[in-house]
């Protein structure tokens, strides 16, 4: 009886198993896996936040990266660069641009409930308006020349003097909360608890902030109970900081992070991308780099003052070598200074790629010819004597170098002799003193695209137009199109700018760039757009998923 018994229970438990297994099948072949609600991420970052405080995050992008999740403005950029509604339900701008009214969402609410109202609004105006605002003074000296008024609790209004077509971007600035604040002036506005602890009316709020060594070294958020939009689908959100790149790249490589941020190293962000099991997101940028032409008579190389012979620089330059070969791969193709994908951009305005045939027959049509120098015994392009000589400023740090080592070695190829200098500071120390012949930079074009202080002739002597451009038509379509709300009207305005632009070349285009954003694979819905700061990686985090659940197959809707 006893081995009876025996053999019963080990067929039972046989049948179990196999019964076990039966039902995984069916299981594995019914349902599917797919993305769940909560869990954590957590993302490492190379530096470390501040004041999380949306009046002084402009100056910190660990800070600006918060201040994007915990607080809200009036308006936000989507990914075309345009103005779209946040905590302002709608606005209208009267017909000669110089009342904007602001109707306030009624359902916002700042983290401890209050609602988000016309007295918000003023305050954190107020704040900016004072003499002694701790801020980005471009921002403070805007807002002085307007004069904000309530209207009810829910509605404001905002009068210029005189029609400025990009002042909606100053409405995307996030509020403060004048129950929480008031009494707060500019002259304390940097040292206030609150921007360690701070309360927004954002989708995220902040749950945790741990420092080490007296720096902050992590922060945990957790969707806000009283946001008023669509509740993020991650459970917590970490954002872990790390002192350089190699530090942040043992994170990832360690599984201490799940994504890591660090745009300013390739070579970090390329050892990560090759990682297993990570995905690596590449987002355009609003930026351009381009090789600025001093165009003044006094600069010391009176060639490049003639249009054919920075067409001849032009057409010596095979932009797309220097992408694929330099940057490896890590940017597009630029030819105007307006981003691709934003509304002002025409993607019919190109400028022509590498043809040395041509460009050697403009320098002789512009009456140069080729002459042997001794005792390199290489041929050059001369003029009365005067060969095309110039010299080539470069940022010392990063990609930079290589860049323009490119560029020069294939200008030499025309016969055009180019020395190439590393310098520190490029804008502040050459472009902004007009020291230099040609410089390669970065320009960052953030919100509305208004080319005014780039380009404008007005802008040439103490300005930002570093390369002295004084075209008279240029200037008025740039005057016109600052000046009109009818979008319609500027993109005309801004297709005759860029037309002419590439035209007489004030400035050659190379490429804009792209940063790459590495995350792990199982984090899931990342969706990255063109980006004007880091922050803007965060566009769709209310959308990522990093949980799993296994529902039947017939449940799964399939996508497009």
């Amino acid at each position: 009886m006893r081995t009876l018994r025996l053999s019963l229970l080990f067929i039972t438990l046989g049948i179990m198993g196999v019964a076990f297994l039966v039902y995984q099948f069916i299981v594995s072949r019914d349902t599917v896996l797919v993305p769940a609600e909560g869990g954590t991420y957590v993302e490492g970052v190379v530096g470390a936040p501040k004041q999380i405080n949306p009046l002084l995050c402009q100056l910190n992008e660990a800070d600006r990266d918060l201040c994007s999740l915990v607080f809200s403005g009036l308006t936000r950029l989507n990914e075309s660069g345009e103005a779209v509604p946040d905590l302002a339900e709608t606005w209208s701008i009267s017909p000669d641009g110089i009342t904007y009214t602001f109707k306030l969402r009624r359902d916002a609410r700042w983290e401890d409930g209050a609602p988000v109202t016309a007295d918000d609004v003023l305050f954190t105006i107020n704040l900016i308006k004072q003499p002694d605002f701790p801020g980005r003074k471009d921002i403070s000296e805007l807002w002085r020349q307007v004069e904000a008024t309530k209207l009810d609790d829910y509605t404001v209004q905002f009068r210029l003097n005189q029609p400025y077509a990009p002042f909606i971007d100053y409405t995307t600035i996030g509020l403060l909360p004048k129950h929480a604040l008031e009494g707060t002036t500019a002259a304390n506005l940097d040292k206030l608890p609150f921007n360690q602890q701070p309360k927004g009316n954002g989708p995220w709020r902040v749950a945790e902030l741990n420092t080490s060594g007296g720096r902050i070294s992590s922060i945990t958020l957790e969707p806000s109970p009283t946001y008023f939009g669509a509740r993020p689908k991650l459970g917590r959100f970490v954002l872990r900081y790390y002192p350089n790149s190699g530090s942040l790249l043992d994170a990832f490589r360690n599984g201490d992070v799940d994504g890591m941020a660090d745009f300013s190293s390739t070579a970090e962000t390329s050892a990560a991308s090759e990682l297993p099991n990570t995905t690596t997101y590449s987002m355009p940028s609003a930026r351009f780099v381009a090789l600025m032409i001093n165009l003044r008579k006094d600069s010391g190389a009176l060639a490049l003052t003639e249009l054919p012979v920075r067409q001849a620089l032009l057409l010596a330059l095979d932009r797309e070598a220097i992408i694929r070969d330099v940057l490896k791969g890590r940017g597009i193709l630029a030819h105007t200074p307006f981003i691709p994908g934003t509304w002002a951009h025409d993607a019919d305005v190109r400028t022509s790629g590498r043809d040395l045939e041509r460009a050697k027959q403009l320098l002789r049509e512009a009456g140069y010819e080729v002459s042997i120098v001794a005792p390199s015994n290489v041929e050059v392009w001369q003029k009365g004597g005067e060969p095309i000589a110039f010299t080539l400023l470069t940022p010392e740090s990063g990609i930079y170098p290589q860049v323009a080592e490119a560029v020069a070695q294939q200008w030499r190829e025309l016969g055009v002799q180019v020395t190439v200098i590393p310098v520190r500071n490029i804008v502040r120390n050459f472009l902004a003193t007009h020291q230099f012949q040609v410089a390669l930079a970065e320009t960052l074009l953030d919100g509305d695209p208004d080319p005014f202080p780039l380009w404008h002739r007005s802008q040439a002597s103490a300005g930002q137009n570093f390369t002295g451009w004084e075209n008279a038509e240029a200037s008025q379509w740039l005057e016109q199109a600052r000046t009109t709300t009818d979008r319609a009207l500027r993109v005309e305005l801004y297709r005759r700018f860029q037309q002419k632009f590439v035209e007489e070349l004030p400035a050659i285009m190379l490429y804009y760039p792209a940063f790459d954003y590495v995350i792990s694979s199982r984090v899931r819905n990342v969706q990255v757009a063109p980006i004007v700061y880091p922050s803007d990686r965060f566009r769709s985090l209310s959308e990522w998923m990093i949980n799993l659940r296994r529902v039947p197959a017939s449940e799964v809707i399939p996508q497009p």
